[in-house]
């Protein structure tokens, strides 16, 4: 007797097929099925009579597979995910009811659903009543969609939406938010999970209102929850069924207020006010003054607490800063906080910094809030901007909160600021919003550290001062015992106990953020002979931008790497490095004014760009928008051929990248994906008089090709907005490689990937601070 098998394979991934699914293949002489799918199970096809047919040919498909298995054969038809939910099962048994293609047995074989899988992946989104609807227009009209949206919506089903998007059609999802929202708040929780189960995944948990922010296709299932959905400390979408009141559960940890549905923010992180985390702790690190150290120790005692197992995210609340960071999801935040978050073990995310000031000129700032720049503001109007940017700290403090046992915050510059008090978002108005003890950090190596202690306590008002818990000495040289008479005294004259003097510690450094480290660096170069190094010089733009870029050629042991600002600072030098500015247009000019614009033109060694420094290196850069400044247009170096114009919309990404032909001439062997970020406002378009640097194939976790960077045709100039280009070893010797053998010195063939020593920072700090007496001050007494 015939026989026919509608098969479904599941999500595409072999390992989540049924046993009676592979049963029936192997059963199979002949396996029907569209293109895609049979590569899914190409492992299972081994002498098979094999009929592929391609999207759209559904009917096409089961006609074959029912005249094969009328012929008297065993036929396999594949369908994806589940035969029975949007698969081919329905038009099987519709065409055989019709009696055109005889009627052999039909066996139908379930399969995991593409809604199960994305459930999964999602966490338990679907464990109460829920709806499913496709968004495909082709067989079901639109009217009826609609009417399906609107009914599923005003019932509070969760609901799964199948065929979001295609090339062709946008409009629908954005149609079926509209009717969704009419219904419910813009906070409700949606999950958004491309591939499935299967090689490509792609998971997203964003908000209703926040959704259509996040790609989608025709291989993407989009989950929105009902009236009780939550989000979880671990990110995963959850739909209560109810146990909680039938058997009374509860847990020290949550409480579950199913009459106040929340979600997660754009980014995937829990804004789930229902989730309360009774237990969370936090403590803030502040200080006598800027660059006391605060940021070692924030990153050192969160990998203190993750060594003990404690849950522990990093927090500051507002930091200004000339070198950021990119988070995985495309926001900026400050470099510590991002280092911190290593320290943490977790990916950096945007509430870790919510507020960002870029100084871009002597009195104003671009202020970037939960990651994205909301405008260029002075400081006049950013003191009246401030009530709303203490909003978006509350919001990201508490979405941290509700992820994490313990938040470790740092504060910024001095706690004793009195002019900058009535509006700080920064310090103890943190602390007090966190309910939680602050401590002191005082810098011994900058001289006066009891007078900075005592001066700064004596500063703050009576209920200010109560929340400072202890105090910490930091960066001292030599025998601790000798500041014993000047602890007893502080301890005596405040009655804030010091918690431990912290030796100065020199395998670990947390990236500079601000001018005044430039500053420092300008005075501190490397000593001895000059001979066998390679000289690089980095122009000190006045609006410079993350010049950590170079930290890692700066710490070759054969570079001399100086900030130059004049012309004759040129001479000897081997490389003239441009590095990224905030105001490329006006830092152009500074170039003119200093005569370095002339000299970097007449320069006949290597030159390189980063982002600012890139554009600068092109035939002109245009700000038609004003963007930058009011210079609309500026003349460039001209090393390159290519042109810039400045666009008000700033690319922030992670990115990998792999070089061109060009790109590859620079740094021979160099075959190895390169890793860094963008953080850039402008298009660069590459002329025929100079080729690509590299193609970046992955941004923000996205696979893409977008050609990135110049080079000139001798290969003497290049320009990339890559950030980090240098921190990638293998790029960086090579290039460096290339110039020592110019210069007859021996190449460096190995060098061992830097690692930071977060291990090692906290034994230093665990060996040197009173810990037992810190941890119970943050309500940890006892954590192992």
């Amino acid at each position: 007797m015939s026989k026919l098998f509608v098969v479904g394979i599941g999500p595409g991934d072999l390992k989540h097929m049924t046993f009676e699914a592979r049963e029936a293949l192997e059963s199979a002489e002949v396996v029907v099925g569209y293109t895609t799918y049979l590569d899914y199970i190409e492992p299972l096809l081994a002498g098979k009579e094999v009929v592929s047919t391609g999207m759209t040919k559904e009917v096409e498909r089961c006609r074959e597979a029912l005249r094969i298995a009328a012929s008297g054969k065993a036929v396999a038809l594949v369908s994806g995910g589940d035969a029975g939910i949007y698969g081919m099962a329905g038009l099987v048994l519709e065409l055989v009811e019709t009696g055109e293609s005889g009627s052999p047995e039909i066996v139908v074989i379930p399969g995991v659903s593409a809604l199960q899988a994305a459930a999964a992946v999602l966490g338990a989104p679907l464990m109460h009543d829920f709806a499913v609807i496709s968004l495909s227009d082709l067989l079901t009209p639109w009217e009826a969609i609609e009417k399906r949206l609107a009914a599923a919506s005003a019932a509070d089903f969760v609901i799964a939406i199948y065929n979001p998007k295609s090339r062709g059609r946008v409009r629908q999802i954005e149609r079926a938010q509209e009717l969704i929202l009419a219904a419910r708040p813009g906070e409700t929780p949606v999950g958004i999970v491309r591939n499935a189960c299967r090689d490509g995944e792609e998971r997203v948990v964003t908000t209703l209102a926040g959704m259509l922010d996040h790609p989608m296709d025709m291989f993407s299932l989009v989950i929105i929850g009902n009236s009780a959905t939550f989000v979880d400390k671990a990110g995963r979408m959850v739909t209560p069924r109810g146990y909680e009141s039938k058997f009374r559960v509860s847990s020290s940890d949550f409480r579950i207020d199913a009459a106040t549905p929340q979600a997660p923010d754009d980014n995937g992180l829990t804004q789930n006010s229902k989730l309360k985390t009774q237990n969370c702790k936090a403590l803030m690190f502040c200080g006598t003054g800027s660059d006391v150290g605060k940021s070692v120790l924030t990153a050192g005692f969160c990998r203190i607490l993750r060594n003990r197992g404690v849950r522990v995210a990093p927090f500051k609340s507002q930091n200004m800063a000339l070198n950021s960071a990119v988070t995985p999801e495309g926001g900026e935040i400050g470099r510590a906080q991002a280092v911190q978050a290593a320290a943490c073990g977790i990916p950096p995310h945007t509430d870790m910094n919510p507020v960002l000031l870029k100084p871009n000129s002597d009195t104003g700032s671009q202020v970037i809030v939960q990651g994205r720049v909301v405008g260029n503001m002075k400081v006049a109007e950013y003191n009246a901007f401030k009530p709303a940017a203490f909003g978006k700290v509350r919001e990201s403090f508490e979405r941290l909160t509700a992820r994490f046992d313990f938040i470790v915050i740092e504060g910024a510059g001095s706690i004793a600021e009195i002019n900058l008090k009535a509006h700080d978002i920064a310090n103890l108005k943190v602390a007090e919003m966190a309910g939680c003890p602050a401590i002191l950090v005082a810098d011994i190596d900058r001289g006066g550290v009891f007078a900075q202690i005592v001066g700064t306590l004596d500063l703050l008002e009576p209920a200010e001062r109560a929340q400072v818990k202890g105090v910490i000495i930091n960066k001292f040289r030599g025998d601790p015992t000798l500041l014993a008479p000047g602890i007893e005294f502080v301890e005596k004259r405040t009655g804030v106990p010091v918690l431990g003097v912290v030796p100065y510690f020199m395998d670990f450094k947390i990236p500079e953020e601000d001018s005044m480290a430039l500053h420092k660096r300008a005075e501190v170069r490397k000593s001895g002979s000059a001979e066998g190094k390679i000289h690089i010089g980095v122009v000190k733009l006045p609006r410079i931008s993350n010049y950590t870029d170079f930290d890692a050629l700066d710490a070759e042991p054969d570079v001399a790497l100086r900030y130059i600002e004049t012309a004759d600072e040129v001479k000897g030098l081997d490389l003239i490095i441009l590095p990224g500015s905030k105001s490329t247009m006006s830092d152009l000019y500074f170039l003119m004014e200093r005569g370095l614009f002339r000299e970097i033109q007449e320069f006949r060694g290597e030159i390189a760009g980063v982002c600012g420094g890139f554009q600068m290196l092109g035939k002109q850069v245009h700000d038609p928008l004003t963007v930058e400044s009011h210079i609309r247009e500026a003349m460039g170096l001209g090393l390159l051929d290519v042109e810039t114009t400045m666009s008000p919309v700033k690319e922030t990404h992670q990115a990998e990248a792999v070089l061109q032909a060009a790109g590859e001439r620079l740094a021979p062997g160099c075959a190895v994906a390169l890793e860094g970020y963008e953080i850039h406002m402008g298009e660069t378009v590459v002329g025929p008089g100079s080729s690509p640097f590299a193609v970046i194939v992955r941004r923000s976790g996205r696979d893409l090709e977008v050609l990135d960077g110049a080079v000139s045709p001798d290969g003497r100039v290049f320009g990339t907005y890559l950030h980090g280009i240098f921190d990638n070893d293998t790029f960086r010797r090579s290039f460096l490689n290339r110039i020592r053998a110019g210069k007859g010195l021996e190449p460096i063939l190995d060098r061992t990937p830097r690692v930071e020593p977060f291990d090692l920072l906290a034994a230093h700090l665990e060996r040197n601070l009173d810990m037992e007496r810190l941890l119970a001050i943050c309500g940890l007494a006892g954590s192992q």
